[in-house]
């Protein structure tokens, strides 16, 4: 089994049959498998990823991702037939398709491995939106501010180790550690030489493995 699809009552599942042909069953949502399957054959096709159901138009195509370089998504009938495809010129260059889905707007949503993007396809003039995947924001935070005692910090969305420096206001070091992300550090308001560091405002600093840099103020009461 290597994708799945849904159409209202059913559930279509893409697979391979009996011959090693590529081909789509179906399952009520009580999960009676049907006696037949929905297309028996997939032809001149070997490589398949992922299948949509297009249940808008009423035709119940079933469109594949494929590693086809003339066309790499392709439309089926439950006649076993080629019925519709996206031209390759209507698509990114050097596209790997992998996932698909239809929206209720009648979108095509394709993932291209190639690039981690996601892109919004109109299937009868091609691409309408595109879009990278979300990736999360690195932060640096502090669990108090102002603080007494002692604080607790920590970054997250960031490549690790973390290079973690206090600085007072006037630029000198007062403290460094390194920090892996999703941990947290507590500092106890001393500096490296183990003494208690003045009243005052201090800047934390913090650079990752590829050089992001993250800032934040703190004060110590």
């Amino acid at each position: 089994m290597t994708g799945l699809a849904s159409g209202g009552n059913f559930t279509y599942v893409l697979g391979n049959g009996y011959y090693g042909d590529p081909v789509v069953e179906y399952f009520s949502s009580s999960g009676y498998v049907q006696t037949y399957p929905y297309i028996d054959d997939l032809p001149a096709l070997i490589s398949h990823y992922d299948i949509a159901y297009e249940n808008n138009s009423g035709t119940g195509d079933i469109w594949v991702a494929t590693d086809a370089a003339e066309s790499p998504i392709k439309a089926y009938c439950t006649g076993n037939l080629l019925v519709d495809y996206i031209p390759e010129s209507h698509l990114p260059a050097d596209i790997m398709p992998r996932g698909l889905c239809f929206d209720t707007d009648g979108y095509l949503w394709v993932s291209d491995e190639n690039v981690d993007k996601i892109y919004k396809i109109d299937i009868t003039t091609g691409i309408a939106e595109e879009g990278g995947l979300p990736v999360e924001q690195a932060d640096l935070t502090v669990s108090a501010n102002p603080f007494y005692g002692s604080v607790s910090i920590s970054v997250t969305g960031a490549s690790e180790p973390v290079d973690l420096t206090i600085y007072d206001l006037s630029g000198r070091t007062v403290l460094r550690t390194e920090l892996a992300v999703c941990a947290s550090f507590t500092w106890d308001g001393r500096t490296a030489s183990g003494e208690t560091a003045p009243v005052g405002t201090y800047l934390i600093h913090a650079v990752s493995q590829d050089d992001l840099e993250m800032r934040t103020l703190v004060t110590k009461l």
